[in-house]
C-alpha cells in the first residue's frame, strides 16, 4: 500500500513537473529566462563579406579615411582587405 502511494506520489511530481517546464519554455519571457536571447548593447552592425549582425563594440574595424568598414572575424576583414588590394 505504502509502495502504490509512493509511486503515485512520484508520478503526479513528475507530471507536474514537465507540465511546468514545458510551460515555461513556451513562455520564454525576459532576459532571465535561461533560453532568452542575449541582448547586446549599442548599435548593431554589418559584415561586408558575409552580410551578418554584430554588435559594434565586438566588430572588427578597418577605417579608410572617413569611411569605417566592420567584420566579424579576421578572416572576413582579410577577403575585404585582399579584394581591396585585387581592386588597386
Amino acid at each position: 500500500m505504502i509502495r502504490r502511494l509512493f509511486v503515485l506520489l512520484l508520478a503526479v511530481f513528475g507530471a507536474w513537473w514537465w507540465v511546468r517546464r514545458l510551460a515555461g519554455d513556451l513562455a520564454a519571457v525576459g532576459p532571465a529566462h535561461r533560453y532568452a536571447v542575449p541582448r547586446f548593447e549599442g548599435a548593431m552592425v554589418r559584415d561586408r563579406i558575409c552580410q551578418t549582425f554584430l554588435p559594434k563594440s565586438r566588430a572588427l574595424i578597418v577605417r579608410h579615411g572617413e569611411e569605417e568598414h566592420f567584420f566579424c572575424s579576421e578572416a572576413c576583414r582579410a577577403a575585404f582587405l585582399s579584394r581591396r588590394r585585387a581592386a588597386r
